[in-house]
């Protein structure tokens, strides 16, 4: 399950962008770069609006928008952030076959990481308002 991550450009525009996220002692965290796109608006305009869909609970029309403030930070999330980032995506029941069949693409995941620009980074979402939507 991805956030689609919204925050505001220099010139006020929406820029939307799918982000891995955990949440750990009432905070969100997404793990990334320091200096992605969304990283850096964030830095300018705190304000975010993260959405949630429902396909993986079998409701495709429903999605979750929490709208929160969030701000970006050097290096990795808290531990308790990082595990609970590790049983989700890599150990998970659904997520270990999928990393053990792409195993022999780990270097090249390695390869993209290494890339980033800014050093590793991560945001810091508290949120504040939620509401369900449903899709027509």
């Amino acid at each position: 399950m991805i956030a689609e991550v919204a925050t505001l450009s220099p010139k006020m525009r929406p820029f939307v962008t799918p982000l891995w996220f955990v949440v750990h002692r009432n905070v969100l965290y997404t793990a990334g770069a320091f200096d992605t796109w969304a990283a850096r608006n964030v830095a300018r305009h705190p304000e975010v609006a993260l959405s949630f869909s429902g396909e993986d609970a079998g409701r495709p029309d429903e999605v979750l928008r929490l709208r929160g403030f969030a701000t970006r930070h050097r290096g990795l999330p808290p531990w308790g952030a990082l595990l609970r980032f590790a049983l989700k995506y890599y150990l998970s029941f659904r997520a270990l076959p999928v990393e053990l069949r792409h195993a022999r693409k780990w270097r090249l995941r390695g390869f993209y990481y290494a890339q980033l620009t800014g050093g590793t980074g991560h945001l810091r979402v508290v949120p504040g308002a939620g509401e369900l939507l449903r899709r027509p």
